[in-house]
């Protein structure tokens, strides 16, 4: 497929509200749905009375501030804790998938770094396939999601679910596993191909040696000092009896302008755009990821308080995942959709190809346009549908609400239908034809002589399901998928 072209020229320097370049609305939405998953109205207007820095600010620094989410009672069951392990850990996972969209819907940044770490540093639970590793593993990464990079990279590597994914329970001194040492340098660290060699790997592999001793299923894995290579290894050029915490000690000393480089451009492409901007942005981000010690906050902050971050470039560049989909559509309604369905919402996700703890791949899901094709569009509009109609029998008022919050209009169905567009898509459709659409589809039934003599306005009966009509039409816009 053909790479597309970044346009955003815009600095990293903070973005401030000025007449030629507003903090409206649009820039509010933009932020919430990017660092987030949306507000409601009420919300979305009480940002507009803070300056964009000390909104950003506080809201990173609320998301940094939260806590972890608490463990379940059987955060550390192994298998013989089971009446049988492979049927009754099934409610557990229900159980954990319905946690982690609560979480969505609550932890803003701090849910959505976790699942960029989850999609960074991939485990598959179906390898693993034990509940409380799934929890220890979840656990690990929102504790450090918006925490220190370095500290984050030395814990993962000894996390049983990835020591179990990637092999390295298997890696000993009598037979070592490279497996996790290649994925650690080529796709947690440096990037493909990116100064290190083969013989880099082998040895690394050695280093890592060691962590091996465990009784079963769900219970501790420990290292051991009697399987761990204790000879030395030459990584990088350098020669040293390197164990697991000093070979990571090794490689950020040796290679940080590798790794923050490769760490920042990921965390653009997945907050600002698919396509990378020129390098000197990309430059002064990664220079301050390594003058910060590996802490990811001054990153962020730098990144999403700049003017390039708000560039009209910038907005509506992303095409939404799965998730991103299902919850923000749920959000911007102002929906409190029922607890008891938040596993359905993760398993309608799995559908559309997200499925949380089991990415596709050790790669994880590359995003964007590998969302969308001809099954997964028609299965979007089906799963807001499904949430659409969950309201519905709910509480029918709740559509009619919609249309109150997003418009100051009571009885001009042009203006209320352009305001409950502009509620869910990032940016202002490209033509006024594309309104009049839209106009005609909020309509619906109700005869045109009543909107010429203003007698039909909010209050009618019909406006609930008017409402639903308009929202079957925007879900089906090219530009709804967009963030």
């Amino acid at each position: 497929m053909e790479a597309l072209l970044n346009c955003n020229t815009a600095s990293l320097a903070p973005y401030t509200d000025v007449p030629s370049n507003p903090w409206d609305i649009v820039k509010v939405r933009h932020v919430l749905r990017r660092l987030g998953y949306g507000l409601d109205v009420t919300q979305e207007n009480n940002a507009l009375n803070q300056s964009p820095s000390i909104f950003i600010e506080n809201y990173i620094n609320t998301a940094a501030n939260y806590s972890v989410t608490p463990a379940p009672f059987w955060a550390n069951w192994s298998a013989s804790d089971y009446g049988n392990f492979v049927q009754d850990r099934q409610p557990q996972i229900e159980e954990w998938g319905s946690q982690v969209i609560d979480d969505t819907f609550n932890l803003n940044l701090r849910a959505r770094m976790t699942l960029f770490w989850h999609n960074h540093f991939v485990t598959r639970l179906e390898d693993y396939a034990a509940p409380s590793w799934m929890y220890q593993y979840y656990n690990l990464l929102q504790t450090h999601a918006l925490g220190n990079f370095k500290t984050l990279v030395k814990e993962i590597g000894k996390n049983e679910s990835m020591l179990v994914y990637l092999n390295g329970v298997l890696n000993n001194r009598f037979s070592p596993n490279e497996n996790y040492a290649r994925e650690l340098l080529e796709l947690f660290t440096l990037g493909q191909n990116n100064n290190y060699t083969q013989t880099d790997i082998v040895e690394a592999a050695r280093a890592l040696t060691g962590y091996n001793s465990f009784t079963e299923a769900g219970a501790p894995i420990n290292f051991q000092n009697i399987t761990f290579d204790n000879t030395n290894k030459t990584i990088f050029g350098t020669t040293a009896n390197y164990n697991h915490d000093s070979l990571i000690d090794h490689l950020f000393a040796s290679r940080p302008n590798e790794i923050s480089d490769f760490i920042v451009k990921k965390i653009y492409r997945a907050f600002v755009s698919p396509e990378l901007p020129v390098a000197a942005i990309t430059d002064q981000l990664a220079l301050t990821f390594r003058n910060s010690n590996w802490e990811i906050l001054p990153v962020l902050k730098q990144l999403f308080k700049s003017q390039h971050f708000f560039d009209a470039a910038a907005i509506g560049t992303i095409i939404k995942d799965p998730i991103d989909c299902l919850c923000l559509f749920i959000k911007e309604s102002n929906f409190s959709f029922p607890q008891g369905n938040y596993y359905t919402l993760l398993y309608v996700a799995s559908l559309l190809g997200q499925q949380y703890f089991n990415p596709i791949d050790v790669a994880g899901w590359q995003g964007d346009r590998d969302w969308i094709n001809s099954s997964t569009i028609t299965g979007r509009w089906q799963g807001l549908e499904y949430i659409m109609w969950t309201m519905w029998n709910i509480d029918q008022n709740l559509f009619r609400n919609i249309a109150l919050d997003a418009s100051a209009s009571l009885n001009d169905p042009a203006i209320i239908a352009r305001d409950i567009v502009n509620r869910f898509v990032p940016q202002t459709l490209h033509t006024t034809t594309d309104y009049d659409l839209a106009t005609t589809v909020f309509k619906g039934d109700v005869p045109q002589n009543y909107y010429d003599n203003m007698q039909w306005d909010l209050n009618w009966s019909s406006v609930n399901y008017q409402v639903v009509l308009l929202l079957q039409h925007i879900f089906r816009m090219p530009e709804f998928q967009l963030k």
